[in-house]
């Protein structure tokens, strides 16, 4: 009787062990309710070589798949907020039924101030990207979003304390104090607070917040648009949150959203090419699904005359979409935060919207961007400096010249810029004040916080050899241990 105890014991033992692995087949994937990609199958033999982290990742492969793991994440998450009322899956429990983004918290409280430097930073960079835009003939407005605890504050938990700035307000004062273009949409969506105009279980504004916005928008590039006054709606109980999903990943539940009636003129996606159904394309990219929407063109049936429109956007744009589609000839929206300017048309609009959580990101990658040409003639000779650096990468008409400045040797301005020597010439160039994360990555070194990236024009350089310099603090300049570069297309 005992030896038959221990069998079934034992049996019953390692059939709850095994599973997890028999229904692995038949669970369903994770992958698109925890919004993120999955950890991939893991390979012995990794670029000739055995793979020593194979163990490590097997099992971040397998724990990605287990079994009810969402379901198993759902009740945590539950216990956790509900019960003892803390941050659970990156959701923070509001008062009313409200739900934030913890990552949002650091905004409301301040926590995660950058420097006046790095914002400095990011105001040249904006600077620069207006006056290229300018150049052209075109306007340029940079749209801050506000996250959406710096609007609806009042259903913030009380243990949380918000703070009188944060880098959302300093930032602003810097771009005004420069006449960059500039939307306070903070100040929009407060003003409107009232009208119900961001989702309860949702990062981000529903559908009235953004055609409040738009219309914010377009007011301040001064394009004729349509206001779509007194245009009917519905509210309807279908849209389900991405803070609701991350907390209840296996039964969301459904939040509140306005469903316009709207006679858009017609119009096609010219990107992606297999946008070819235009409803249920333009139904899919102001999903929350995030497929196939990292550049969208689109282009009116009948043109009248409105322009083209180059939009740098996050996930707050894709329910600006329709307006803006609506109101230019053209439109090129691309999800990114480092601009191609080469993708701006000459008269065109161009909008950069990038929610105020994420406004250190613009430090991470430059823009394409040729260089400005300067005439500056009061700087000093060599500077000696650690941590200096500089490298150059051929592009397709040109150079691409980036590298790390030294702390000392930063100016209070944020300005930096490229000398161009080839025998008893000189050409300067304005560089963008960005430490190229990835590229310096590639060339083995860690984060840098202060950096300079150009784009240089090989029609403005002489055939030959040329000497590159740093310019920065104080008007002193850096030779950077003669690097040269080859010019074959020059003029």
């Amino acid at each position: 009787m005992k030896k038959a105890f221990k069998i079934v014991y034992a049996a019953l033992f390692f059939t709850a062990c095994a599973a997890p692995l028999i229904a692995m087949p038949f669970a369903a994937s994770s992958e698109q309710l925890e919004k993120r990609e999955l950890a991939k199958a893991p390979e012995l033999i990794e670029n000739g070589r055995l793979n020593t982290s194979f163990s490590e990742q097997a099992e971040e492969w397998y724990n990605d798949r287990l079994p009810f793991r969402a379901e198993l994440l759902e009740v945590g998450g539950m216990i956790k907020s509900e019960i003892f009322k803390a941050p659970s899956a990156n959701v923070i429990q509001g008062r009313d039924g409200w739900l934030f983004f913890e990552g949002s918290s650091k905004d409301y409280m301040d926590t995660n101030a950058l420097s006046g430097q790095q914002l400095q930073s990011i105001a040249v960079t904006l600077s620069l990207i207006e006056e290229n835009v300018s150049g052209k003939g075109g306007k340029f407005l940079f749209v801050p979003m506000p996250n959406k605890a710096e609007v609806y504050d009042e259903y913030m938990p009380v243990n949380y304390i918000k703070a009188d700035q944060n880098n959302y307000s300093r930032l602003l004062e810097k771009l005004k104090a420069m006449n960059v273009s500039v939307l306070d949409m903070k100040q929009v969506m407060r003003d409107n607070k009232s009208a119900g105009i961001y989702h309860k279980r949702d990062t981000h504004w529903n559908y009235l917040g953004a055609l409040i916005g738009y219309n914010a928008i377009m007011d301040s590039l001064s394009h004729p648009h349509k206001t779509y006054d007194n245009v009917s709606f519905t509210v309807t109980n279908d849209w389900q949150g991405d803070l609701e999903k991350l907390l209840y990943p296996s039964n969301a539940g459904y939040d509140e959203q306005y469903r316009f009636e709207i006679e858009y003129d017609d119009f096609k996606f010219v990107m992606p090419p297999t946008a070819k159904d235009t409803k249920k394309s333009l139904e899919l990219f102001m999903s929350d699904k995030e497929q196939g929407d990292i550049q969208i063109r689109t282009a009116q049936t009948e043109k009248n005359g409105q322009g083209s429109l180059y939009m740098i956007r996050d996930s707050f744009g894709r329910a600006l979409l329709p307006f803006m589609i609506d109101n230019y000839d053209t439109a090129y929206f691309e999800r990114r935060t480092a601009p191609n300017m080469n993708a701006v048309a000459e008269g065109g609009d161009m909008v950069f919207e990038i929610v105020e959580r994420n406004l250190a990101n613009i430090l991470i990658t430059a823009p394409v961007m040729q260089a400005p040409l300067r005439e500056i003639t009061d700087f000093t000779g060599d500077y000696a400096a650690d941590g200096n650096m500089a490298f150059v990468n051929e592009e397709n008409g040109g150079y691409h010249i980036y590298g790390t400045i030294d702390e000392n040797f930063v100016s209070d301005d944020a300005r930096v810029y490229v000398s161009i020597v080839q025998g008893g010439s000189e050409r300067i160039f304005e560089a963008f004040p960005i430490a190229e994360e990835k590229l310096l990555e590639n060339q083995g070194i860690d984060r840098c916080e202060y950096g300079f990236s150009a784009h240089i024009d090989a029609s403005l350089l002489d055939r030959g050899e040329a000497e590159i310099h740093i310019i920065g603090n104080k008007m002193k300049s850096i030779s950077l241990e003669k690097l040269t570069i080859e010019g074959d297309n020059q003029k």
